[in-house]
């Protein structure tokens, strides 16, 4: 057997706990202590490189992925609504485009083709593209209905490939407004209040404390977005 074991990793956490001069660890101070101790640690020279090259690169780049979909998720207010009526929206879209029907507008009752451009928008955020919308729909459509028969509950979360669709979506539209909140030097205050409901949430959310929260973004904004 080869490779770093569970026991070592779970080492490398208690020596974090160890070495915190605070009463909180993060997943920042946890992969600092894995590259120490897996300096001090390991013998053989060409795994020891081989360990620090996917610590750098491949748990950094996930670590940096999962951190800026927490800090987005943090930043909209009332997440779960928006991606329900994201979900809602695109399953009215899906479900006339399939029967080829027309949807009727909620407010003005007037009637309108599918809605395509934002059927597109959620569907390309896992790569459907061309002929394979119509068969996505259809599949999306069908399961849903299917459910709805056997009197589940449908949501934004029933069907994975459209949930990763609609978090991807509504995440990537307010990373940029994240960015500039957790980067900004001199926050207006708006800009202060967002940031700070921001911290509240990761609080509330992710089990973060105040000084925590802080760590992490400003480690995203020395990292995740240097160049932006």
């Amino acid at each position: 057997m080869k490779g770093i074991s569970t026991r070592f990793i779970m080492k490398c956490v208690d020596a974090a706990l160890t070495d915190s001069e605070s009463n909180y660890i993060t997943p920042i101070s946890v992969i600092e202590s894995i590259k120490k101790q897996v300096n001090e640690q390991l013998i053989d020279e060409d795994f020891r490189e081989r360990c620090l090259e996917i610590i750098g690169s491949v748990v950094r780049e996930e670590y940096l992925k999962i951190l800026e979909n927490e800090i987005a998720k943090a930043f909209v207010t009332a997440y779960e609504e928006q991606a329900q009526a994201l979900f809602d929206t695109y399953l009215d879209n899906a479900e006339a485009h399939t029967t080829r029907a027309k949807i009727k507008d909620h407010i003005t009752k007037e009637e309108m083709e599918p809605d395509e451009q934002y059927m597109r928008a959620i569907e390309e955020q896992i790569g459907i593209t061309g002929s394979s919308r119509d068969g996505f729909r259809s599949d999306v459509t069908a399961y849903m209905f299917a459910k709805m028969r056997r009197g589940e509950k449908v949501n934004y979360t029933s069907y994975e490939p459209l949930k990763e669709a609609i978090e991807s979506y509504l995440i990537s539209s307010v990373k940029d407004m994240a960015r500039i909140v957790t980067k900004s030097k001199t926050r207006d205050d708006e800009q202060q209040k967002k940031y700070s409901e921001m911290v509240q949430t990761m609080m509330d959310e992710y089990g973060y404390s105040a000084d925590s929260a802080e760590e992490v973004l400003t480690y995203a904004s020395n990292n995740l977005w240097r160049d932006s």
